[in-house]
């Protein structure tokens, strides 16, 4: 058997496939399976579903006999052909769209501001899934769009072309007036305004009070002053008192000068002060002397101060050691080193006895006397100073006359300390055991509040004294004196014998102080 060659071979193959297409073409296989075959072929091809639609008539153009097998006039196809040719002009349009689309992309709008697809046409969900993928095919048409009327080419692109939504703008709603709100809010600002008002002429009207009762006080305690003026000294002007200190006691003065000796060593120092009317006595009230004990009037204050303030507490325990004990007056310094006592218990030693120990352990606690010292100068008695330890029997320990009263005057008046911690101040002051100085000099019924001092070289008392008559003054003397001059206590009994009378004489009580002088001399 011949061999046949390659190029033999291959017409066969080619003239078989030829034949098996003639036999497609003259209707040997099924129709179906030619139009599923097209329809892979056409699938590639962006305008399938319209060959679909135009095949049937190219059957009627390529025969000869003016009759279709189909039954179908070859007019009556020419007509639906030019029908469609708008349809046909929009999707060239559409490509063309699209095209460009491709060629200069958009932004695609945010997924607030993409607009919604209502449209009902079935053409509207072909366009955009090929928007979304261009590759997918597009689906055969439906037979109705043949026989629907067609828009023209504009207003359809008009109604599917792609135009992107402007983002709609909320516009706030506006707040409605309401009479009710702005009402209230007139309201609360009214009574605000009412109430810092009212404050403000509170405080003014009761300012104004004050200054009028001042003015009041002053016009009838300087009513004398006004009819004799004297000067005043110098320094007392600058006591910090509340009352107001009018002229001198010309008399009381005159009389206290007589009871110094004449050609004596005693040099005293003389500050009186009534407390109702403002008169004053003033004898060498700014002098330095020595403190002696008086200065544990002021070491009291600074004590219920700190007990005000909570740095001590009156129940707290202290406890005597070897460098308080002290000689002189007291007997805490016959007790054993170790030897506890209450705050209060100590204070009121110090005070009523006049316990040098217990000033030194209260000096210690309260924080030495550099700390002391610089409360006094606060409390301005700039003469007053400890520089020493008690019993002080060299007499660095000073103060003035001056000092001692503007001390007194500042706890009668309620400062420095509560009211509470002054009354207990002027209690323990009242049970002060020696009574041989300032008290001796006083009549029945007369209530003072005091603290003595001696040493060799100065003997001094200050106090506040009320009288049965209701009239108050504060007196402090102290006198200087050689080798512990008993002269010098004479003197300060004379000096308070004298102010009591000056402020209890009357025709009543003439005869009555003239009774209780004799009492005394026997």
């Amino acid at each position: 058997m011949a061999q046949r060659s390659p190029r033999h071979l291959s017409l066969i193959s080619s003239s078989d496939s030829r034949s098996r297409e003639s036999q497609s073409r003259n209707g040997s296989q099924p129709t179906s399976r030619r139009r599923r075959r097209q329809r892979r072929t056409s699938s590639s091809q962006p305008f399938r579903f319209l060959n679909g639609l135009m095949k049937p008539f190219g059957r009627f153009k390529s025969s000869k006999s003016p009759n279709s097998p189909s039954g179908f006039p070859l007019g009556d196809a020419s007509q639906t052909a030019e029908s469609l040719k708008p349809l046909v002009s929009q999707l060239r349009q559409r490509q063309q769209t699209r095209e460009q689309q491709q060629q200069h992309p958009r932004t695609p709008p945010s997924r607030r501001n993409r607009p919604r697809q209502t449209s009902g046409s079935p053409i509207t969900p072909l366009i955009t899934n090929n928007r979304r993928n261009p590759n997918l095919p597009a689906p055969p048409p439906s037979r109705s769009l043949s026989r629907r009327p067609l828009s023209s080419p504009s207003s359809t692109l008009s109604s599917q072309s792609p135009v992107y939504a402007r983002p709609r703008v909320t516009k706030k709603p506006k707040r409605r007036f309401s009479p009710m709100i702005y009402g209230a809010r007139l309201l609360i600002l009214g009574v605000g305004i009412g109430v810092i008002s009212g404050t403000v002429l509170s405080v003014l009207s009761s300012l104004g009070r004050l200054g009028s009762s001042a003015a009041t006080s002053n016009a009838n305690l300087g009513l004398e002053s006004q009819l004799e003026a004297t000067p005043t000294p110098v320094g007392v002007e600058t006591l910090p008192l509340s009352v107001q200190l009018n002229q001198e006691i010309k008399t009381v003065k005159q009389q206290i000068l007589a009871l110094t000796p004449e050609n004596s060593d005693l040099k005293p120092g003389v500050l009186l002060v009534d407390l109702d009317t403002g008169g004053y006595v003033d004898i060498n009230s700014e002098s330095a002397f020595a403190a002696a004990s008086t200065i544990k009037v002021p070491i009291l204050v600074a004590f219920f101060q700190a007990v005000d303030e909570g740095k001590i507490s009156l129940n707290e325990v202290l406890t005597m050691e070897d460098q308080h004990i002290a000689g002189g007056s007291g007997d805490m310094q016959y007790q054993s080193a170790g030897t506890e006592y209450t705050a209060l218990e100590t204070a009121t030693k110090m005070i009523v006895i006049s316990d040098n120990t217990a000033t030194n352990m209260l000096i210690e606690r309260l924080g030495g006397a550099e700390f002391i010292n610089q409360k006094f100068l606060d409390w301005g008695l700039h003469n007053t100073v400890i520089r020493d330890v008690l019993p002080d029997l060299r007499g660095t320990n000073k103060t003035t006359p001056k000092d001692l009263v503007n001390l007194l005057t500042q706890l009668n008046q309620g400062g420095l300390v509560s009211m509470k911690s002054r009354d207990r101040i002027f209690r323990i002051m009242e049970k002060t055991e020696n009574d041989s100085l300032l008290a001796s000099g006083l009549g029945r019924g007369a209530i003072i509040a005091h603290k003595t001092g001696n040493l060799k070289s100065v003997s001094g008392d200050v106090g506040l004294i009320d009288l049965p008559n209701g009239k108050r003054y504060l007196l402090a003397v102290l006198v200087e004196r050689n080798d512990d001059d008993s002269a010098a206590e004479s003197l300060i009994r004379n000096i308070s014998k004298t102010v009591y009378e000056s402020f209890t004489r009357s025709p009543e009580t003439e005869t009555e102080s003239t009774e209780d002088s004799e009492v005394e001399e026997n």
